[in-house]
């Protein structure tokens, strides 16, 4: 008996050490480089020309709805093939481009996590430079789009391990969703108690995280104009402390964006634009996203909103954004 009890324990021990020896699919390095960094790798002779103008207006076009400018995506360099160092292949974004004559049409694909994790490598051949520079002017959202999934993907993986769980419950009692919150932030009191205000604040910066419900009367309800009436009504309960008669708006004069996305199994209405304290040195892009609840005839609002005067404005308003992605 005693014989076959460490003939059973060898052969587990056996079993274990083989299953620590696996190894995992994934790269061992982590990334390099900053949020929404890419390396160009693309032959120089294809680079020279508009080739390399197309690639710009495709990553570096401006971010909608930031107070100061800044593109989608920083190109940190271009560099051909047979030049690209360990380095540089670990960025998180590597945008490849492969001109390869024997193929008949251009085309892209994503891979992740070729030589580091988290990263996305968009890869696009096409027979000639040409029709590479014609197939990126087509095809920018696509790519775009493909490339901020990763961001997202990578920001929300981080804070997934750093969860605020009790404003999480707090706002799954207030909204009925489940939404990532990170840690960092609290919840702030508000006047009005329909308002839910969570906040993570820094010496210089500050996220916000606001929540409200709204009465739904007709589709008009969704429409730029009326969002915008109804965030600057609920957020001027809002005063700063530091001017008398000051309160939170929207900024009407503004530039405004709408576009719609599905999540959680709803249809929401995303509205960029400025916020401001009226009376007050104070304001910052945001982003909200607006959805009806035909059953409740009530439209739930979440939006995000960034305070940073000094500091590039895009992966602080992102990294809170993302969070609408974990909705569910």
């Amino acid at each position: 008996m005693k014989r076959i009890i460490y003939t059973f324990i060898a052969a587990a021990v056996a079993l274990i050490a083989v299953g620590c020896t696996v190894k995992s699919d994934m790269p061992a390095d982590n990334t390099a480089g900053e949020s929404y960094d890419v390396v160009v790798i693309c032959a120089d002779e294809a680079w020279r020309g508009d080739l390399s103008y197309a690639v710009c207006d495709l990553l570096e076009a401006p971010t909608p709805g930031l107070t100061r400018p800044q593109g989608l995506f920083n190109i940190v360099k271009q560099v051909a093939p047979d030049r690209a160092s360990n380095i540089d292949k670990l960025y998180g974004n590597l945008f490849v481009i492969n001109i390869n004559g024997a193929v008949t049409g251009p085309s892209f694909e994503v891979k992740r996590n070729v030589y580091a994790r988290p990263q996305s490598v968009v890869v696009v051949t096409a027979p000639t430079a040409a029709s590479a520079t014609e197939f990126l002017a087509v095809s920018a959202d696509a790519i775009r789009e493909v490339m901020e999934d990763g961001e997202r993907k990578k920001s929300n993986s981080y804070y997934a391990a750093r969860p605020a769980e009790m404003l999480m419950a707090d706002f799954k009692a207030t909204t009925g969703f489940d939404m990532l919150i990170p840690q960092g932030f609290f919840k702030a009191t508000t006047a009005d108690k329909s308002l839910t205000w969570y906040l993570r604040d820094y010496p210089n910066k500050a996220q916000y995280i606001f929540v409200f419900e709204s009465e739904y009367t007709d589709a008009e309800d969704l429409t730029a104009k009326w969002l915008m009436m109804s965030l600057d009504n609920k957020l001027s309960s809002i005063t700063s402390k530091g001017a008398v008669g000051s309160y939170l708006g929207v900024n009407e004069d503004a530039p405004v964006y709408t576009t719609t996305v599905e999540r959680a199994g709803r249809e929401w209405v995303e509205l960029r634009g400025w916020w401001e304290v009226n009376n007050d040195f104070m304001g910052g892009p945001f982003v909200s996203f607006s959805s009806v609840d035909d059953a409740e005839k009530r439209i739930l609002t979440i939006m995000f909103a960034l305070y940073a005067p000094e500091d590039p404005q895009r992966n602080l308003l992102r990294e809170i954004e993302h969070l609408f992605y974990t909705l569910k």
